[in-house]
């Protein structure tokens, strides 16, 4: 057996004593206490080895309830599960370094002997942890220290296996008690999992033909439990086109057998709206289909909140714009399509002109309101159809819909330049912010969105070597720099 196998197996036997981390117990720390004190030591341990520390079920002296494995002494005796002497630490190149020897709690003396627990299948004792002695002052070990250790160690022995045995026999006492509770335990926890949960669970009957609701699926419909099944009716309470997709699914589970999961709309009996998780999958007695069965659950505040992160995620905080993976990403969907229907989108990339003076004139509280002011502009009826979004800083895009022609676009983006043209004061201060367009159209790209992208910044920047607060449509003859994605 390796020596990863080794170590897998004492992790096994300790986590099966449920030792680890439990709360001091006088038996232990008796036989710290007798060890330290037959054996003459300042300190003495009952210590529990985890693959990243060592931990003291018992402790006497200056130790902390638990360190880490690394340089300790204990482990030693774990790992090779036979006993250690170092008579003089500083003496010992394993140990001579430790940040236990060097620094508190300053051992110079260690002695420890493993202590073993007997595990189901196994046919030697397994190695669990260690009694040891440590001391501040070096010594010698004598054959007689090291005879009480190990009947010490014995002694661990019995109160770690009394304890293991006590703890089966809890354990098997809990199950006879579960076996006896569970019909009951298991009903009660149905119904309480199903209020927690807004859902509840259903049963089709493909013969009868008839339905049968548990109380959680009358909360999610907002129906009186006393009222029965609205059989006939179950499918009324989602929009058409819900009910139409949810029809569809049970049809495609019955001919396949597979089960289906979806998310849908749904109206309740009072008539408030609700997003519902439906699961549905078919019940075989004899290997026939008996009935439908699933679950139905009110998933509307996750949801929305799904819906808010989202939101978030994709949104640019201050001007409430698409961010630039937003902007991206929509860009690329429009830049496909319009490339697989054989059209050509024009793409603008927007600088704002004068944007540092109203940081440096009139504060930041005013760029930002500067931020915002461009924003709305881009959601004006003017560029209507168009999707806008916040690349960073002062930069701005806009993806125009293929159908908006190149006279069209000259119109939107004279109505834009002027838009674009404002004057901020405050204090007796004024500063005066414009935008420069850059202009590409996604055919002379090939249709790709970095390719687009760094044709309109070539653009935007040939304007605003021209004339600032004017636009520019890329030409091939421009220099074209790498754009930043």
């Amino acid at each position: 057996m390796s020596e990863s196998q080794r170590e897998a197996l004492r992790q096994k036997a300790l986590t099966e004593i449920a030792l680890l981390d439990t709360p001091p117990e006088r038996e232990f720390d008796t036989l710290a206490r007798l060890a330290k004190r037959m054996l003459g030591t300042s300190m003495s341990s009952i210590t529990l080895v985890d693959p990243e520390r060592q931990w003291f079920k018992a402790r006497c002296g200056p130790l902390a309830p638990a360190t880490q494995r690394a340089g300790a002494f204990c482990p030693v005796v774990f790992e090779t599960e036979a006993p250690l002497c170092v008579p003089d630490s500083h003496l010992d190149p394993r140990f001579a370094e430790s940040p236990f020897v060097t620094g508190a709690p300053n051992i110079r003396y260690y002695a420890g002997v493993p202590v073993r627990v007997r595990a189901d299948g196994e046919a030697q004792p397994i190695t669990i942890g260690t009694l040891c002695v440590l001391d501040h002052q070096p010594r010698e070990e004598t054959d007689q220290d090291r005879l009480v250790l190990e009947e010490l160690a014995c002694i661990a022995e019995a109160l770690v296996e009394a304890r293991a045995t006590a703890l089966r026999a809890a354990r098997l006492a809990e199950e006879r008690r579960v076996a006896v509770d569970r019909l009951e335990r298991e009903r009660r926890q149905f119904k309480q999992a199903e209020q927690m949960g807004a859902m509840g669970s259903y049963r089709y009957d493909l013969t009868q033909q008839v339905t049968e609701w548990s109380d959680g699926v009358f909360a999610v419909y907002e129906l009186l439990v006393s009222g029965g099944v609205p059989n006939g009716e179950i499918m009324s309470y989602y929009p058409e086109a819900d009910r139409t997709a949810v029809l569809g699914a049970v049809a495609r589970t019955l001919e396949t057998g597979e089960p289906f999961e979806m998310e849908n709309d749904f109206v309740t009996a009072r008539g408030n709206r609700r997003r519902v998780r439906l699961l549905c999958e078919i019940e075989l007695a004899h290997g026939q289909p008996v009935a439908l069965i699933g679950l139905i659950q009110d998933i509307t505040d996750r949801h929305a909140m799904e819906q808010r992160l989202r939101h978030q995620a994709r949104t640019d905080d201050l001007t409430q714009l698409s961010n630039r993976a937003e902007f991206h990403r929509v860009l690329d969907r429009r830049l496909r399509e319009a490339h697989a229907a054989n059209q050509d989108l024009a793409v603008l990339v927007i600088d704002l002109d004068g944007f540092k003076n109203v940081n440096d004139a009139l504060g930041h509280a005013a760029g930002d309101e500067v931020l915002r002011r461009v924003a709305d502009r881009l959601r004006r009826p003017s560029i209507k159809g168009c999707f806008s979004g916040r690349l960073g800083g002062d930069e701005f895009a806009i993806a125009v819909p293929a159908e908006v022609g190149r006279a069209e676009l000259a119109l939107m983006v004279e109505t834009l330049l002027r838009d674009l043209d404002m004057v901020m004061g405050t204090s007796g201060q004024i500063a005066r912010v414009s935008g420069t367009v850059g202009i590409a159209w996604s055919s002379e790209a090939g249709h790709d969105r970095d390719t687009v992208l760094r044709h309109a910044d070539a653009a935007l920047y040939e304007a605003k070597r021209s004339q600032k607060g004017a636009a520019q449509t890329y030409r091939t003859d421009m220099s074209v720099a790498k754009h930043v994605a």
